[in-house]
């Protein structure tokens, strides 16, 4: 009994051993095909991203390239750098490939170990050679982004033109000159889109760039030639045109005036415009604008100063006529003049004391026959052609202004003659008419027999007889000193005048005393204070008082008549 449990107990441990074992193997199993099956992922990512690196399209693209760097050196070398760096990847893709070949070797036998190593390594290798072929990947792909940008360029370039050839056919009238000029040029873009296209199909693209880059500024010029043609036709056929015709007209009406224009140069300038305008009708045909605004702002600026210089040259003409003109009339004012002072001079000098002016005089005679000849030379020049108008202009002021300067002088001496002649002219009327003012006078005093009259007025008409007396010996002297002459007739005038106005004042005013006294008689029977105050308004008449006298009178006037005793007194004288 004993023998059979333990017997049992050998058989439970064999049982158990065994379990443990078939366990361990279960374990062993699982853990190797879990190792295994990890590894199996790491070599399928490894094969992923080899894979990936692998079918980049290096080569195509490094072909591209190589043929569009054809014709830069710069960039042929550059691509050449990078198609030896091209063939190092691929050789260090084979090795990779050859490294997961091995490894796959010896994962199916089961050396997980190694397998682990070599994924890592491989892993390694991977990253560097994905960096390496982004790298060259990232310098191709900008060849392959010019080229899209190119084509869309041309894309962008072919609309362009369509719009600007829509442009073109829709505004054909206005532009009918240049109208098959566009034509040309249209169809010369045709052929570059043409030729541009056949660069890009042989990848040729900086051939194919250059054609765009023509179409381009073709386009913009065309654009630019169709907005200007319309106001360059106006200006070439018909603004300037007849500017010129209008210059030509007003040089030949200057002409036939006699005015010299030789030294303007207008025939060749003309001509240089006229030959300006043809060629630049020319290029209009052929719808290019190159050049024609800065010739027809040139062409304008050169009429306008023709034409300014041809109207300045007509008013220098006729300045200079009328300046002729009037310089002769100076010469026969100058002529009137110098004959006037030489009679005079020989008249009157000596009872005048004049300065002797005969030499002067003689070269003033010299000085007209001179100014007559340079007037007669100076009229032939304004009608001769041969010399600018103004030249003959400063030639015309020059003579007038001699003349003028030689008329100063002999109007000085015209001046000094007339200031003697009026002088004693003066003197004559003046004394003349003193000596009637003085006799006006002694007739009042004689005609009014005032009662009594102040001993100045007698002192006084003896000075104004005294004044006459000196003045009419004055008058007699030989020579005649006329300042003197003058100093004493205004001294005599003032004096003489002042007395006679006294006179008069006095005089008047007697006789308004009088006519007082004569109406207030009527009224001294009937009020006694009239009666006295017109015997005191006697009293000072008789005693020569003629101011107090009318005022006592008006005075006592008022009493009876407040409001218009003086109209009372007048109506009654």
């Amino acid at each position: 009994m004993e023998f059979i449990k333990n017997m049992d107990k050998t058989k439970l441990m064999i049982i158990a051993a065994a379990v443990i074992v078939f366990i361990a193997l279960i374990v062993l199993l699982i853990v190797n095909k879990s190792r295994k099956k990890k590894i199996k992922d790491m070599l399928d990512q490894l094969y992923v991203r080899f894979t990936a690196v692998k079918t980049v399209p290096l080569a195509f693209k490094l072909n591209k390239a190589q043929t569009m760097a054809r014709r830069n050196a710069d960039t042929a070398a550059a691509v050449a750098d990078y198609y030896t760096r091209y063939e190092a990847t691929e050789q260090h893709i084979n090795e990779i490939q050859d490294m997961l070949n091995d490894a796959d070797d010896s994962l199916s036998q089961r050396k997980y170990k190694e397998n682990l190593e070599v994924m890592t390594k491989i892993g390694d290798e991977l990253t560097k050679c994905e960096e390496e072929v982004k790298q060259i990947d990232d310098f191709l792909e900008e060849f392959s982004r010019k080229e899209s940008e190119q084509r869309e360029y041309s894309s962008k370039l072919k609309e362009k033109y369509r719009v600007v050839k829509t442009t073109i056919n829709k505004n054909s009238q206005v532009l009918s000159i240049s109208y098959d000029g566009f034509v040309e040029r249209l169809e010369e873009c045709e052929r570059l889109f043409s030729s541009s296209e056949e660069y890009m199909y042989a990848s040729d693209y900086g051939s194919a760039q250059i054609d765009l880059e023509t179409i381009e500024k073709n386009l913009e010029d065309i654009k630019r030639c169709a907005n200007a043609i319309p106001k360059l036709i106006k200006d070439t056929k018909g603004v300037v045109p007849l500017m010129l015709d209008e210059f030509k007209r007003e040089l030949a009406l200057t002409r036939q005036r006699g005015v010299y224009t030789d030294h303007l140069h207008a025939e060749e300038k003309v001509a240089s415009i006229e030959a300006m305008l043809n060629e630049d009708v020319k290029k209009i045909m052929s719808a290019d604008t190159e050049g024609i605004r800065d010739d027809v702002n040139e062409a304008k600026d050169i009429l306008n100063e023709l034409t300014e210089q041809i109207a300045a040259e007509n008013r220098s003409f006729k300045e200079a006529r009328e300046t002729n003109d009037r310089a002769y009339e100076h010469i026969q004012d100058m002529e009137k003049v110098e004959n006037y002072v030489r009679i005079a001079y020989d008249k009157d000098s000596e009872r005048f004391g004049l300065e002797d002016v005969k030499e002067v005089l003689r070269q003033k005679r010299e000085n007209i026959e001179k100014y007559r000849q340079e007037y007669e030379n100076i009229s032939a020049d304004l009608g001769s052609c041969l010399k600018p108008s103004s030249e003959i202009l400063v030639s015309a002021e020059e003579l007038d202004s001699k003349v003028e300067a030689d008329m100063k002088t002999l109007y000085s001496y015209k001046s000094t003659i007339d200031k003697s002649t009026d002088g004693e002219t003066r003197a004559i009327t003046q004394l003349t008419k003193l000596q009637l003012v003085v006799a006006e006078v002694e007739t009042k005093l004689a005609e009014y027999n005032l009662p009594s009259i102040d001993e100045s007025y007698k002192e006084d008409l003896k000075k104004s007889r005294d004044y006459i007396a000196r003045i009419r010996s004055l008058i007699g002297q030989v020579p005649i000193d006329i300042a003197k002459l003058n100093a004493l007739l205004d001294e005599a005038i003032d004096f003489t005048y002042k007395f006679y106005n006294n006179i008069n004042n006095v005089v008047g005013m007697a006789i308004m005393v009088e006519n007082a006294i004569v109406f207030g008689n009527k009224y001294r029977s009937t009020y006694p204070e009239i009666d006295r105050e017109l015997s005191k308004a006697e009293f000072q008449y008789l005693n020569g008082e003629y101011t107090r006298a009318l005022k006592t009178a008006i005075t006592c006037m008022e009493t009876l008549f407040p409001e218009n005793a003086d109209e009372k007194i007048m109506e009654n004288a």
